[in-house]
């Protein structure tokens, strides 16, 4: 069975009938009486356990039949927190699935081992950066994706703002910053992975995709919580390319104590599900975070996306918000060494300095990288 863990906070009236009918509201929408029994036994959600947290909070656990799930994404965070999302003060914080269900689910087409064979980088955190500001011209961008990939960075991305209105300007400024990125290939003997950000719907997502895939990109930036989980997952697996989950969007599902859905899931478990290689999360110490116990929260994401799942892959946990350099030593020691760091303002503005930085960057993960090797062995 699913089993979903909710917490309501204040429910209005009795925490027992509230679980009975978020188990009815989000397997069969229907009211009591018109269920019939063979279709109540199929596909009808049940309450596990209701249990009281404190003063304020109750935890309310329950099952669903595996086949509602449909073997999709998109369906499956439906049946979590479709309708229920209307309800006051609810909060689902945790998810079981059996291995059944997760059979069914591609996950990380390369995840962290396929990731850092692509790169041949071991023992050490990935440093990430981004290419933007929109309205650059694309041999501005290029420019600075030749001297981070020349300074040794591991994976550069697109900002989740580059998107073009026509298909030949999206080939032109991509293809501007992959030959960059290729060049300085040639130069360190060092690949740098680049991921341009595609976005829009339909014939048009595809055509970008398909365009990417034949350019020989190893894969790209999706915005899910925009494009949609399935959308993203489904596109991705169609062209055989590896995916970043950006997570524009999923703050309305995070930010709130008592409503939506907890980070370790929205940035973890259900992009890791949907087949996410690189999942990018606002973690403390930048502009953008996730609030409140921020320690912990970072930690349970990581955990997520790299615990053993069944037989899914794991995915990178790309920890970002507008980190600086100086903080990279801080985020492996909390994070360890299987994270990329996603630091972007604090390089931009280094200009043509931008190589010797990352240089400087990448020696300082090496470094921790080693001692965080060492203080396992002792």
């Amino acid at each position: 069975m699913i089993e979903a863990t909710y917490i309501a906070t204040r429910p209005e009236g009795s925490p027992e009938a509230l679980g009975e009918s978020i188990a009815r509201e989000q397997s069969l929408e229907i009211l009591p009486e018109l269920i019939p029994a063979e279709l109540g036994k199929r596909f009808l959600g049940h309450v596990l356990r209701t249990e009281r947290i404190d003063e304020e909070r109750w935890l309310i656990r329950i099952a669903y039949p595996p086949v509602l799930a449909s073997a999709q994404i998109g369906q499956l965070l439906q049946l979590l927190y479709g309708n229920v999302s209307f309800y006051p003060r609810i909060r689902l914080v945790d998810l079981s699935l059996p291995e059944s269900l997760t059979d069914q689910f591609a996950g990380p087409a390369a995840g962290i081992a396929g990731i850092r064979r692509r790169l041949d980088v071991h023992g050490r955190a990935l440093l990430l950066s981004v290419l933007k500001p929109r309205g650059s011209s694309p041999e501005h961008l290029a420019g600075v994706a030749e001297r981070f990939a020349l300074g040794g960075g591991d994976v550069l991305k697109d900002d989740q703002n580059l998107v073009e209105t026509t298909f030949e300007a999206f080939k032109a400024r991509v293809s501007a910053c992959a030959e960059a990125v290729d060049r300085a290939r040639e130069v360190s003997g060092r690949q740098c992975l680049y991921l341009p950000h595609v976005a829009g719907s339909g014939a048009d997502l595809h055509a970008r995709l398909e365009w990417v895939a034949e350019r020989g990109l190893p894969g790209v930036v999706m915005c899910p919580w925009i494009l949609g989980m399935e959308t993203a997952a489904c596109a991705a697996r169609s062209h055989g390319l590896l995916w970043l989950s950006h997570p524009s969007g999923a703050g309305s599902f995070t930010q709130s104590v008592d409503h939506g859905i907890a980070p370790a899931l929205v940035f973890g478990q259900l992009p890791r599900l949907a087949g996410a290689d690189l999942t990018i999360f606002p973690g403390t110490g930048g502009r953008i975070t996730l609030g409140r116990s921020g320690a912990a929260i970072d930690s349970s994401i990581v955990t997520a996306l790299t615990s053993p799942f069944h037989s899914i892959e794991p995915s990178l946990p790309c920890t970002g918000g507008g980190k600086a350099i100086a903080q990279l030593p801080a985020v492996v020691a909390a994070l360890g060494v299987d994270c990329a760091i996603v630091v972007g303002g604090d390089l931009l503005k280094r200009g043509e300095n931008m190589e010797i930085a990352t240089r400087r960057a990448i020696t300082t993960l090496k470094a921790h990288g080693k001692s965080s090797a060492a203080g396992m062995l002792r």
